[in-house]
């Protein structure tokens, strides 16, 4: 295993931001991720486990620990069972599903991000989420050293966190879904219209971290601005209001603070206009959070994780 030092992050977030991780290294096997471990302890140091980087946002300062990069990639197909490696690309495992003539995970067409990362926040989308079909997780603790098999009612999935976000010192090893039969051009068909949708209306031609904050449950929404949203709520999987509409009708589509934007195509993603830092990303989520807040009294959540800042 190699450790390396002083790594750019901004070379492994989908945002293309974020300063050197003081130590940095890829693991390919629990043996590797063990030696990694016990070199953190070694200089007692913070351990921070990344995947595709599709959903973190690193400061400029970086990270003062050791970044471990997690490249656990076998998926396996054992009739309606599908087993695969947390550092996965959820791409390639829509498309194996898809192949093998398996539903469960076709709502996930063109869904950026790690397996591991996906179970990590529940991804969902298109009224799909991946609770739907884990059966087992495995994990690894980097406080204890221990690895876990999690059942699904164990993962305690809600809406887009689990367990593991909650406790970040499980390290997901690699995980198995139970899917139903079904047919694979049906099934290939619905996967690319959703591809196609994220084409359409995502703002992909700029780095992001996809979705910036988590839609709005009906039930957290004010009364009177709930008579404001009423015609706009969707099922996601219970009743929300979109948060992209929500922050559109604060008069923030294509708010800047620096080189970040509130996102002109869809206002529920900040986009890199090509020289934005960490620091202008997270100016950026404070205020919008701020007006959305002070406009229509609702308290908005983000999905990624920032790294490096203190709050």
């Amino acid at each position: 295993m190699n450790i390396q030092e002083n790594v750019s992050l901004a070379n492994y977030t989908t945002f293309k931001v974020g300063g050197p991780a003081r130590y940095f290294c890829n693991v390919e096997t629990i043996e590797e991720l063990r030696s990694a471990r016990d070199f953190a302890n070694s200089k007692n140091c913070p351990i921070f486990v990344l995947g595709a980087g599709s959903n973190v946002i690193a400061s400029t300062a970086g990270f003062d620990g050791l970044v471990i990069h997690i490249d656990f990639n076998s998926i396996e197909v054992d009739g309606r069972v599908i087993r695969a490696g947390s550092g996965s690309q959820m791409y390639d495992l829509v498309d194996t599903a898809v192949t093998a003539g398996l539903v469960g995970l076709e709502w996930a067409g063109g869904l950026p991000g790690t397996f591991g990362g996906a179970i990590r926040g529940n991804a969902g989308a298109f009224k799909g989420e991946i609770k739907d079909t884990i059966q087992f997780v495995t994990a690894f603790s980097t406080a204890t050293g221990e690895i876990k098999i999690f059942d699904n009612p164990a993962c305690e999935f809600e809406y887009r966190e689990s367990y593991f976000k909650r406790h970040p010192v499980w390290v997901i090893l690699n995980a198995e879904l139970l899917l139903s039969s079904g047919n694979t051009e049906q099934l290939r068909s619905i996967a690319d219209e959703h591809i196609e949708f994220r084409k359409t209306r995502h703002p992909l031609e700029y780095p992001n971290a996809g979705s910036m904050f988590k839609n709005v449950p009906i039930q957290t929404i004010p009364t009177a601005t709930m008579e404001l949203f009423k015609d706009f709520v969707k099922i996601d999987p219970f009743p929300v209001v979109p948060t992209g509409k929500i922050i559109q009708d604060a008069g923030l589509k294509g708010y800047q603070v620096g080189g970040a934007q509130v996102s002109e195509k869809h206002c529920n993603y900040i986009v890199n206009r090509g020289n934005a830092s960490g620091e202008d990303i997270h100016q950026l989520v404070l205020e919008i959070k701020k007006q959305v807040h002070d406009k229509f009294g609702i308290t908005l959540e983000t999905e990624p994780e920032f790294l490096g800042f203190d709050t």
